[in-house]
């Protein structure tokens, strides 16, 4: 992650190091900072997805920390204070998690990701830092805030259990839309894994570098916090190729953890299935580059 902050400020250097602006003393300082921006936005972060009984859980579920993923679209910024803007976000996000574990009474290790592609929007107010004294000033830093709203658009849970003491030894399934494939079986479900729409909040802070008069760049340390769960839990009805039909299938509510059904030791120690909300989560570093539409001052 260090790595890629610096190559991000060593491109934003050599940009500014070309700009066509003149921003000594005698120059021509007169670049709008008021009016409506629109550019491009992206950049990468880490995803998890959080569940206090997924995050309790002992070694049969490790959630990974470091699950790389990506995001972009366009961007819109309205600034009717020199240093207050209110604007939104149309984004291609990638999310999700990723895990690891081992269950010591089976001898199987666990290795699973899950990928969720929404279409997120979020709506936010921008600030960024402006000193009256010296309004052209080329470098502010910045913050943005506010909540957004995803539409899901397609998600996969990948899952594969190795046997420690002969990795030959496999099962491999995975669920995506409405859908449940093994090796030897597949399954159609009558609805859906994850709920279609998830809220939560934006939180960023950064700096904001003027290129030319008109186009600024700017460079976000950011994090997105769901505030609603992601999972379906209700009961659906899972029919299998084979003509068996489960009209019971609670896929959440009867594991002890995300891909992990209780065992024995569990229920002695009072396990209930009442699996709590799972939220997504994610922090990274996003960049935009907006044009200021018009010549406000």
């Amino acid at each position: 992650m260090s790595r890629y902050f610096i190559g991000m400020m060593l491109l934003l250097t050599t940009i500014g190091a070309r700009a066509q602006y003149d921003y000594s003393p005698n120059g021509r300082n007169d670049a709008p900072v008021l009016g409506m921006q629109w550019g491009i936005v992206g950049g990468g972060f880490t995803a998890m997805l959080t569940n206090r009984d997924d995050i309790d859980a002992d070694e049969r579920l490790n959630i990974e920390m470091m699950n790389f993923s990506y995001g972009g679209g366009i961007e819109g910024v309205y600034w009717f204070q020199r240093n207050v803007g209110f604007g939104g976000q149309m984004l291609y996000w990638q999310g999700g998690s990723k895990y690891s574990g081992f269950d010591s009474l089976s001898g199987f290790n666990l290795d699973a990701k899950t990928t969720m592609t929404y279409a997120k929007i979020p709506l936010m107010f921008y600030f960024k830092s402006y000193n009256r004294y010296h309004p052209n000033r080329r470098t502010r830093f910045t913050a943005q805030f506010g909540p957004y709203v995803s539409m899901l658009l397609n998600y996969k849970d990948d899952v594969t259990l190795t046997y420690k003491d002969d990795p030959s030894i496999k099962n491999n399934y995975n669920f995506s839309r409405s859908k449940y494939v093994t090796k030897d079986l597949t399954g159609t479900l009558n609805g859906e894994l994850y709920n279609p729409f998830e809220l939560g909040f934006v939180f960023g802070i950064g700096a904001e570098l003027r290129l030319w008069r008109n186009t600024v760049v700017a460079l976000n340390l950011r994090t997105d916090v769901g505030i609603s769960d992601v999972e379906n839990k209700k009961i659906l009805t899972l029919d299998y190729s084979n003509g068996i039909r489960d009209t019971n299938f609670a896929f959440y509510s009867r594991n002890y953890a995300k891909f992990n059904a209780p065992n024995a030791q569990d229920v002695t120690e009072g396990w209930e299935p009442n699996r709590p909300a799972t939220k997504n989560f994610s922090i990274g570093a996003f960049i935009s580059i907006r044009k200021y539409m018009g010549d406000y001052r």
